[in-house]
């Protein structure tokens, strides 16, 4: 008997060591696959020409593009208020933790910052860690399914109907986000069957879709504030095309508006790839060039003006994420919300 448990202690050890081994391999791979594009993409480009582009911008569209970028942290700020029970955290409140969390997100390596805001969550209203983390998956869920509704709009705008492969794509984009609840639930049904067999990773995204459906069937109780949460990941995507177009405007392209959400829209999704090292950089580049270069863009221009927008918006988000932080401020941690 002793044998035997010390003969499964120690599969089981080597199966964690293995699972272990296996995450950091992937990692390695999808940051050696970013580094790889965002080399192909400065190459395209020529650094001389991004550089010429980030710096020569014209100074009135870049404030145009600093206040789209504003208007999207407010909404993505009134999207977690929304989220949370009525008098929980307030919208002004919700605006610098929103900036803080997009920041980290956006700058610590291998997507670990978006948990920053579940430990935002914990640290200004004293919400439990896994709560935060159910707020976390179902903000990630509508801001993912705003994004594929703009996607599939911009799409049937820049094509038009009497396009079957736009069409289609755009009912692809568009169906899963109408049926968005009744997918999680069926997909989630559907793994808890099933995940007892799974290894760590298969594991992983099971826990992940559980989270997501506790968080919407708590947000579902709540049904005009998941509506409204909802409402405020499309003003917030709105925004981001924005601000897309005055950073291009600035830059001398001022291209069709359904031409830059289309492109920018595209660069959003492939940017949910899990290949990322630091800042996004490499998917969203990739995405953005083979976008707009499939509109006819240039091909070096489409990768120069990826790479010049996209160090914009760092510069924007590490300056909100500051300002965020500061105006939370220290302070001691109220009693727990559950």
């Amino acid at each position: 008997m002793r044998k035997a448990r010390q003969s499964a202690v120690c599969r089981s050890s080597q199966q964690i060591t293995g699972e272990k081994y296996g995450l950091v391999f992937r990692r390695a791979f999808g940051a050696v696959v970013a580094v790889g594009l965002v080399g192909v993409t400065l190459w395209l480009a020529g650094p001389s020409t991004v550089g010429g582009l980030v710096i020569g911008v014209t100074p009135m569209e870049i404030c145009w593009a600093l206040a789209a970028a504003a208007g999207s942290l407010i909404f993505r700020g009134l999207r977690l208020s929304l989220l949370l029970p009525p008098g929980v955290l307030g919208p002004f409140r919700a605006v610098p933790i929103a900036a803080f969390a997009q920041a980290a997100a956006m700058f610590v390596p291998a997507r670990l910052g978006e948990l920053a805001l579940p430990w935002l969550l914990r640290r200004n209203i004293g919400r439990d860690g896994a709560s935060g983390v159910a707020t976390l998956l179902v903000a990630r869920t509508l801001d993912t399914a705003a994004l594929g509704a703009w996607a599939g709009v911009a799409i049937l705008f820049r094509w038009g109907l009497g396009a079957p492969m736009a069409l289609a794509a755009a009912g692809a984009l568009l169906l899963p986000v109408l049926l968005l609840p009744i997918v999680v639930g069926a997909l989630d049904r559907w793994v808890g069957e099933r995940e007892q067999d799974w290894k760590m990773p298969g594991r992983t995204w099971a826990d992940r879709l559980h989270g997501i459906r506790a968080g919407f069937d708590d947000a579902r109780t709540r049904p005009f504030r998941l509506g409204a949460a909802a409402a405020a990941c499309i003003g917030s995507w709105a925004f981001q095309w924005t601000l897309a177009w005055h950073l291009l405007a600035a830059m001398g392209f001022r291209w069709p508006v359904w031409d830059v959400v289309t492109g920018s829209a595209v660069a959003s999704i492939s940017n949910l790839l899990p290949i990322n090292l630091v800042a996004n950089f490499g998917t969203l580049e990739a995405g953005w060039t083979a976008a707009f270069a499939a509109m006819g863009v240039n091909l070096d221009i489409a990768a120069a003006t990826g790479l010049a927008c996209h160090i914009w918006a760092l510069v924007f988000a590490a300056a909100f994420g500051g300002l965020g932080w500061l105006a939370l401020g220290p302070m001691k941690l109220p009693a727990r919300v559950e």
